[in-house]
């Protein structure tokens, strides 16, 4: 049996943090680390357009060795106002 790991982290506007742990197990390896891939490009599908400041997956082995692992940034964009006296 072999065992990969999904973690996503999602930081709020406000500075909190959650995140939830996802595991891919099968008896053949590649299978296993499939399935913890296809976790990863769902949860980063949902993280390039959401709302949070910083939203993230990270991808390893049961061993602990990092696999994949990528962030997306949100900043808060600044309004644009015309100045009246132009």
């Amino acid at each position: 049996m072999y065992q990969y790991y999904t973690v996503e982290i999602k930081k709020n506007k406000d500075g909190n943090f959650e995140h939830t742990l996802h595991w891919h197990y099968d008896e053949d390896n590649e299978q296993a680390r499939l399935k913890g891939e296809a976790k990863f490009h769902e949860i980063l599908s949902r993280a390039a357009t959401s709302y949070y400041a910083e939203h993230a997956a990270i991808l390893f082995s049961s061993q602990g060795k990092r696999i994949m692992d990528m962030c997306y940034i949100h900043t808060e964009k600044e309004e644009v106002t015309e100045n009246a006296e132009s």
